[in-house]
């Protein structure tokens, strides 16, 4: 009797424990439902934040999403986008190792950490993540391209070419790969290899300015003037304003001691659109350069002002300017321009500067 008493109490221990399970599932089912829910949602206002740039907001709504669903690497990879348009790369690199260890073919995920890796200065990570997206999808030109960027920096010439042929190998009918190659293999010293290379990114796009730019260098570079002006030329035709055919075709008149239309192609250059400050000030540099060989002060002056607009703490513009307007007796300006040279010299530390414009300032008080 007591041993049926043993298993009818077993038994009925077991039931109870079957039916609490049975109502504790469609509970479980229904918090995970509406946790997803809840993530769902912070998904979509974190979208809206950022479409309106508010970048600090977006993230509050994707962690609260993450904490929702923690398992979610795509979550977690919209938020190490996020992070790093913050420049928080210690979280973002956190939260996106996590989204690519929830999903090892999280190919957004590891291109993101080979872009995050690249502005901490963490080459090799960087290569490791970009080599793991083209295993993930293997006609990823951009990442083909990061991994021989990577590769070309630390001068190692015969990797980025490999790299570069595997991606001209996947999707042959980009030319940006053919270019990347001939570049470096100009930097290894194989010119023929480069031009053969230009060579046929120019049968793949006709009508790429870029290519005509790189294959009118190779001429150049041979003091084959007349050949690379045609190239340039025609670059020129399919893009009036580009930047670096502009400013080669510049090279080439100013070999020939032709300056007026050496900087009629800066200028040209100078206007084009989306042209990053880096590049605007070089051009502006070169046109006050001309300008002085020609003894046009007035045109240099204007160049720099240039310069100015675009980088308003340039010492050196700031020094060049003072130095043009101190020989036209425009003591007040110019005295302002060294000032202002001497100030930004001394706050980047830079001695040799600093020792030019005090100079250039007491010749101006004597």
């Amino acid at each position: 009797m007591r041993l049926f008493r043993v298993l009818t109490r077993l038994t009925n221990i077991a039931l109870a424990m079957t039916i609490a399970v049975a109502i504790a599932m469609p509970i479980a089912d229904k918090a995970n439902a509406q946790a997803k829910k809840d993530a769902t949602e912070w998904i979509k206002q974190g979208r809206q934040l950022w479409q309106k740039n508010d970048i600090s907001g977006a993230i509050v709504a994707y962690q609260q999403a993450a904490n929702l669903e923690p398992k979610n690497s795509r979550i977690l990879t919209s938020l190490g986008f996020l992070l790093t348009q913050q420049s928080n790369y210690s979280a973002a690199i956190t939260a996106l190792e996590k989204a690519t260890k929830l999903d090892a073919k999280n190919a957004k995920a590891f291109n993101a950490l080979g872009f995050v890796y690249v502005r901490i200065k963490d080459y090799s990570s960087a290569l490791t993540a970009y080599r793991r997206v083209i295993a993930l999808e293997n006609q990823n030109i951009d990442a083909y391209n990061s991994v021989g960027f990577l590769l070309t920096e630390q001068k190692k010439y015969a990797e980025a070419a490999k790299i570069y042929r595997q991606a001209i190998a996947a999707v042959p009918n980009q030319a940006k790969s053919y270019l990347n190659l001939g570049y470096v293999l100009k930097l290894s010293g194989d010119r023929k290899g480069a031009f053969d290379i230009y060579t046929q990114a120019d049968k793949i796009a006709p009508f790429d300015a870029d290519v005509m730019v790189a294959i009118g260098g190779m001429f150049a570079e041979q003091n084959q003037y007349e050949e690379a002006i045609a190239k340039y030329k025609r670059a020129l035709e399919i893009n009036p304003r580009h930047p670096q055919a502009n400013l080669a075709i510049s090279k080439v008149y100013q070999s020939e001691g032709n300056y007026p239309d050496a900087i009629v192609s800066l200028r040209r250059a100078a206007a084009a659109k989306n042209i990053s400050p880096n590049n605007l000030i070089e051009l502006q540099r070169e046109i006050a350069a001309l300008y002085i060989q020609q003894g046009s002060l007035s045109g240099a002056i204007v160049a720099y002002r240039q310069i100015l607009e675009v980088d308003p703490e340039d010492a050196v513009t700031y020094l060049a300017l003072g130095k043009i307007l101190a020989t036209q007796q425009r003591t007040i300006e110019a005295r302002k321009m060294l000032e202002s040279a001497e100030r930004f010299f001394n706050q980047q530390g830079n001695i040799d500067g600093l020792a030019q414009s005090r100079k250039a300032l007491s010749e101006i008080i004597k």
